[in-house]
This record gives C-alpha cells, structure tokens and sequence, in this order.
C-alpha cells in the first residue's frame, strides 16, 4: 500500500565536489534540504553515462543485468551496427510500473531512456532521446497536448550544445530548464500522483559546453548562475507543494574537467591488435570496411570511456580468437593498457580496464570485452585512427570541458525524520530501495557508507 507521496528532481551530471562546497553561499534552497535531511554522493555505475545511470537508478538493476553499457547497443554478430538505445530496453519492473501495480500513480518526466514513451499508471514525458520530428512524445496524449499548451518551447535536449557559443547555450539552456519546471508544476497540479520524477539535462549541456574553473577549481560563474537558477526553480516549485512530502535531489553521475581524448584504436594499431586494409597516413574515421578483420585480434569503440571487444571465432563474423583462448588474451590487453599507454613525447597515462565479471551481477547484450577509463575519464576516448598522435586536447565530436565522474550527487529530505546530515557514498543501485520504501511509508533505509 503506498502512504507517502515522493517527489524526485534528477539534475543530469551534478557533481558532489562542487554543489556541496557552494550550497551555503549561493544554493539556499538546496542548502536547506540538505541541513535538514540526508546528503552525500550517489555513486554512479560503470559505466558513469546518463544511459545507463538512470535506469540503473529507477530499477536496482546494474548496467550487466540491463543489458545497457551507453547510449548506443552493439548487436552480437557485428562489428559496425549500433543502434540508439530506446524505451523498449527497459525491464518491466521499473519504478514506476512497480508502483502502478501498487495502485499509485507515477508521472515521470525526462527520465532516459523513454522514448517512444511508454504507457504507465499516471503520465510520462519523453527523454533527451527524442527525434527532433517526433510526434509521440507523452502518454497519455492528453499529457502531450497540455505540454504544447503550457511549455511551447520545451526541449527534450539542448540541441547543438556542442557547437553554440557560450551566451547562447546559456540562454537557451534556461529557457528549457523553466519551460520544463513551469511544465512540472502544472502537471503536479492538475494530475495525481504518488511518485513524480522529473530530470533536468541542462545541467549536463552547460557543464560540458562552459565549465570553466575558478580560481578555487571549481565551477566558473556560468556554471554557477545555472545552477543558482535551478535552485531558484526548486525553490518555487516546493512553496506550493505540502508540507509531508517527501523530497529528492539527485544526479545519475558527476562532473570533473576534461583534458581532451586519446585515440584508442589507434593504440591497438601501433601495437598489432587491430590491422588495417591499407594504412592511412593521416587522420581518419574508423570504419570496420577498413579493418582486415582476418588478422584483427581487437577493436575499440570511444566516448568517455572506451569499450574493447576482441574478435572472438564463433561470436564475431570474421573472429580469429578462440573462445578458449579469451580470458588469456584480455589479460594480456589490460597488462599493455596499464603498462605500456604512452603518449607521443613519452607521457604515460593511467588506463584502468575492468571485465564484466568485476562489475556486474550478470553480462546481458553485448557487454564490450573490457572497458577502458583513461586518466580517471578526465581523458575520452576517440574511435578514429591518426597516424600522428594518440592524443588530442579537443573533443572529436565538438567542445567539451567536461567529463564524466563516478560522484553524483543525492539530497534526501523526509519531514518526518530528523535531518542527519552527511551519509556518505550511496550506490546508484540503492536507490530504488529507498524510494520503495518511502512510498510505503517507511523510512529509507540508508546503506551510505
């Protein structure tokens, strides 16, 4: 039986190290919660990506037992094909669904991966997954038509955030954030509910386009004035709610300044694991018709890590490794990862590679082989071959002066238990159990260490 009613706010990309630090001085809404609650650092998955951070947040699951290791999906049985992941990835057990059979109502907002959007117990909104010329973005429909209604200028992301100069990705990164809380507060009060979820992706987009370090090392003012105005939005926003609800602010993962990329592929080029068709002598895409898969032993695929699969005979269209030989042959990748990635002009970088079997309960889909994170993700990982550099101090994909970090943020304020402060590091995982718990009228039964 659900007795409590539980709001979340999912800020996308919070860091703990910063939000805490600032919230007394320029936060007070959030400064409160927090004081009066429970905060620390939600503890992001591996991989630490909004897909799959977030399911792994609203269904207990890791990224193993969803199946979900980033925005995309490899197919078994090929080397080129990945496919956007999409709503029908998700388990039939999240949240939500779990509190409709609970006789609630959820009404969930933003939260990847839901697009197309599902139908549930109560309402749901799109996700930065959304086609530019989608046309179903809400269920039920009567949902989608308040939002034209309401928020005309809403955004499922902040489009071309990589390629906008810095005043407009600021203003048109708040113009989404109100548009999206003048949109949450209507539907708040026009619909029912139990549980309301509602993520911000601004956040993220203005980090990885402006995060410019201040003197103390931590965010520059535009960072600093966008997070001062998600502040003032939650402030509104709670004045007008009751005084009994429950109340969570939370990121699926953190944030921390971005030194640029390394060519991964490339590394696996010099040292004979990946061959080519004919050699390039300059930069280039990777593509698999260029790869001589008959002699390929790996490959990589980037983002802010890197994912490495080895050519398996039997699993792969051209494999050449033995299955048997496997467990041999990633060893032998992590040894010359951890050991032997030295940048042009002799600069060693720290790589750490895990297999699946050291993170994951479970391997659904096609989990890469190793995932590689390169300088604590202070350094991406690019796709392309280039014959002259492993390293590069830009983004392959446009502007970035972020990346990704394992600590996101969680503040969590129940009126009917008295606010203990600092908790420590709770795992992304937990964080369903919380939510169940207070939805059953339960104190959330907190395992931060």
């Amino acid at each position: 039986m659900i007795r409590r009613k539980v709001l979340v706010i999912g800020l996308d990309g919070t860091p703990a190290s910063c939000l805490f630090a600032e919230m007394a001085d320029h936060f007070p809404n959030l400064y409160r919660l927090a004081h009066a609650g429970d905060f620390g650092i939600l503890r992001s998955c591996d991989p630490p990506i909004t897909v799959p951070a977030w399911a792994c947040m609203m269904s207990g699951k890791d990224p193993g037992e969803l199946g979900l290791y980033g925005f995309r999906h490899r197919p078994r049985g090929s080397y080129g094909k990945r496919e956007l992941v999409h709503a029908g990835f998700l388990p039939r057990d999240m949240l939500w669904q779990w509190l409709g059979e609970q006789g609630g109502r959820a009404i969930v907002i933003g939260v990847p991966p839901s697009y197309p959007p599902p139908a549930i117990r109560g309402a749901l909104v799109s996700c930065l997954l959304t086609p530019r010329a989608a046309t179903a973005v809400a269920q039920p429909r009567s949902v989608q038509t308040l939002l034209a209604a309401v928020a005309p200028e809403y955004q499922f992301d902040i489009r071309d955030f990589r390629s906008l100069d810095d005043a407009a990705l600021f203003a048109q990164a708040l113009s989404a954030l109100r548009a999206r809380f003048r949109f949450a507060r209507e539907l708040a009060r026009r619909e029912p509910w139990d549980l309301f979820i509602v993520t911000d992706i601004g956040a993220d987009r203005v980090q990885h386009g402006l995060w410019k370090l201040d003197g103390s090392g931590r965010w520059g003012e535009a960072v600093r004035r966008y997070y001062a105005m998600v502040d003032d939005e939650i402030g509104q926003w709670l004045a007008e709610l009751p005084d009994d609800l429950c109340v969570w602010i939370v990121s699926d993962h953190g944030a921390q300044p971005s030194r640029g990329g390394v060519y991964l592929n490339e590394w696996l080029r010099r040292r004979g694991w990946l061959k080519l068709r004919a050699e390039s002598g300059g930069p280039s895409a990777w593509a698999p018709e260029s790869v001589d898969w008959e002699r390929t032993r790996a490959w990589a695929e980037g983002g802010y890590i890197g994912r490495i699969y080895v050519n398996v005979r039997g699993r792969e269209p051209s494999g050449i490794v033995e299955p048997r030989d496997m467990e041999r042959v990633c060893e032998e990748l992590r040894e010359a990862l951890a050991n032997d990635f030295i940048l042009d002009g002799g600069l060693r970088v720290r790589v750490q590679s895990y297999v699946p079997r050291e993170l994951y309960r479970d391997s659904l889909g096609a989990a890469p082989d190793l995932l590689v994170y390169v300088d604590g993700l202070r350094l991406r990982v690019f796709e392309g071959l280039r014959s002259d550099t492993l390293y590069a101090p830009r983004n392959d994909s446009g502007r970035d002066h972020a990346n990704h970090h394992h600590d996101g943020v969680f503040v969590a304020y129940d009126p009917k238990q008295s606010g203990r402060g600092w908790r420590g590091v709770l795992p992304i995982t937990a964080l369903r159990q919380c939510l169940e718990q207070q939805l059953r009228g339960d104190p959330a039964p907190f395992s931060a260490s």
